[in-house]
């Protein structure tokens, strides 16, 4: 709406300058055609003067071009004192009856533009006359041919600069009924947004008084416009916000920059509605003197209860977070003394340390109740584990260790397994990475979670191999099998905790769910990476990369560039 305005303001200007020279071509026209019939024919110089008479009507086009309209104003004003000039030099000089044109040039200034288009005008104009009054005083001007008697020419000299006058006084009036009008399309522009605006918009005296409020009163404080006038918007603010709400105008009054505040403000019924008030200063003023204020407010009620509801919840979750982790201390407690016992007496008992145990069975029965034990003492110990990394609480201790030293514990630990379900395990560790710089626990925990994996998920005849190699910044570990592999759907979940893998060759199998999620969660706390690769019959490729854990031929670490930040929570 405002573009469109400056539009319509733009093509009044130019109309209005399109007529001005319409008009002195026209004026111009007529004044050579006189000359021609009581003269006669003109020589060069007076032919030159008639073509300056009409050339205005080449700037009548030129209006309505993409040329800058201020640029041909200046040039019509300083064409106009030129020929003027030129003229009067022709018609006797300072005796010359065209001499009152001059005037003209000033006036023609004003309708152009301001005060200093009008002051150079006046200038110019001056210069000119100043010009014509040495050339006539050194007899350098040449004679004049217009007739006589000199009266008569004169008074048409006279009502010539008149109709030019009128002409200019008309499109001096019209501009200003145009600037009229655009002021009061702008300012009923101006109070329709504020009217129907749904913030409040409000003008401050540099105090912080109200000026003026907008409708929106209504809806946000329950208070007609009128009402607010004249009161200080601080005296409806919360007690605790006013300071915020007085911060803020000083910044925008004293300092000239905009600020905002979050703040209570009251209603018409005594409670108090959150609002933002957003504040800037407005205009000119004088030096080392507060300005005018104008403040945009609006509800921010729905979005604080948002925030409360947010706030809550997440003390809430963090709460159940306590709860959960204060009840898996506790059972960690609780199972793992009598879990100690169970394991502890049943190996006993299989073993017949202190005698045998009579019937075949009764060994068997102790070595079922020894392994399911310790399957349950893993299980409760990756529970733990993962809810401690999601705490923030499970620390490493980095260390160079032989990375083939755990190698070697962990496929210890699963063939037992391996033979058992018939599948062969191989292991190939690069001479660069027999030492790596990691937290031995951890990554003896990522290996036995991964190999149990691919033991748990290869069938009969498969294979799982263990394979590492050193990378340009630091140590890859490979686990792959030659399994029922993971479809695409399955890889999107898996790595998440709880998250296992559905299907018909994997439902009568054990597990949590949370071997490949603790995998890549230590794998991130290392600063590295766990990348799962698989198809469904295809295997699984499980690629552990470790950025940090690189260990030079001299034994030191190979420190790194930059320094991952700490993780925190499952990956």
């Amino acid at each position: 709406m405002i573009g469109l305005l400056k539009i319509s303001h733009v093509q009044e200007s130019r109309h209005l300058f399109a007529l001005v020279q319409g008009g002195k071509a026209l004026v111009g026209a007529l004044l050579g055609l006189g000359f021609v019939l009581v003269i006669g024919r003109p020589d060069l110089l007076e032919g030159l003067a008639i073509l300056g008479l009409i050339a205005p009507l080449l700037l009548v086009p030129a209006a309505w071009t993409k040329l800058n309209l201020a640029a041909l104003e200046q040039a019509a004003l300083a064409l106009f004192a030129i020929l003027i000039g030129y003229l009067v030099s022709l018609t006797g000089g300072l005796q010359s009856p065209l001499l009152v044109w001059l005037v003209l040039v000033p006036a023609e200034a004003a309708l152009a533009g301001g005060r200093r288009a009008v002051t150079e005008a006046g200038i110019g104009a001056a210069i000119v006359l100043v010009a014509l009054a040495l050339l006539d005083a050194t007899g350098n001007l040449p004679l004049s041919r217009l007739p006589e008697p000199k009266g008569l020419v004169a008074a048409v000299s006279i009502l010539a600069a008149l109709v030019q006058a009128g002409l200019i006084a008309a499109a001096a009036q019209e501009k200003k009924r145009a600037a009229d009008r655009a002021a009061e399309e702008g300012l009923a522009m101006y109070q329709l947004l504020a009217d129907n605006a749904v913030d409040l918009i409000t003008r401050h005296a540099p105090d912080g008084r109200i000026r003026f409020a907008s409708p929106a009163a209504h809806a946000l404080l329950g208070q007609a416009p009128s009402e607010l006038e004249g009161q200080m918007l601080s005296a409806l603010a919360h007690p605790d916000d006013a300071p915020l709400l007085e911060t803020a105008f000083l910044e925008s009054a004293y300092f000239n920059r905009e600020s905002a505040a979050e703040i209570r403000l009251r209603r018409g019924g005594g409670h108090h509605v959150w609002s933002e008030i957003r504040c800037r200063p407005v205009g000119p003023r004088p030096k080392g003197q507060p300005a005018e204020i104008v403040a945009v407010t609006r509800d921010i009620s729905e979005r604080k209860e948002q925030e409360r509801a947010l706030i809550e919840a997440r003390d809430a979750a963090m709460s159940a977070s306590r709860a959960k982790s204060t009840f898996l201390a506790n059972m960690s407690h609780e199972l793992r003394t009598p879990l100690n016992a169970i394991i502890g007496f049943s190996e006993l008992m299989t073993r017949e340390i202190f005698g045998p145990l009579g019937n075949g069975r009764y060994q068997e029965y102790a070595k079922l109740i020894h392994d399911s034990g310790g399957h349950l003492l893993d299980l409760i110990n990756g529970v733990l584990d993962m809810s401690k990394i999601e705490a923030g609480k499970f620390e490493l201790y980095e260390e160079i260790f032989e990375l083939e030293d755990i190698v070697s514990s962990s496929l210890r630990f699963v063939r037992l397994a391996a033979e058992r379900a018939g599948v062969e395990l191989t292991s190939e560790i690069a001479r660069e990475t027999t030492q790596i710089f990691a937290d031995r626990r951890a990554i003896k925990q990522i290996l036995v979670n991964l190999l149990s994996n691919g033991i748990k998920f290869t069938p009969k005849g498969g294979e799982v191999r263990l394979s590492t190699r050193l990378m340009e910044k630091g140590v890859e570990i490979k686990v792959a099998d030659t399994g029922i592999g993971i479809s695409k759907a399955d890889l999107e979940r898996l790595g998440k905790p709880f998250e296992q893998a559905e299907g018909a060759m994997t439902r009568g199998k054990e597990g949590t769910g949370l071997g490949l999620a603790l995998v890549k969660s230590l794998a991130a706390m290392h600063g590295g990476e766990a990348v799962l690769e698989s198809m469904l019959g295809s295997g699984t490729i499980v690629t552990l990369r470790l950025p940090y854990a690189a260990v030079g031929a001299d034994g030191s670490h190979v420190k790194a560039e930059a320094k991952i930040l700490p993780f925190r929570g499952a990956a």
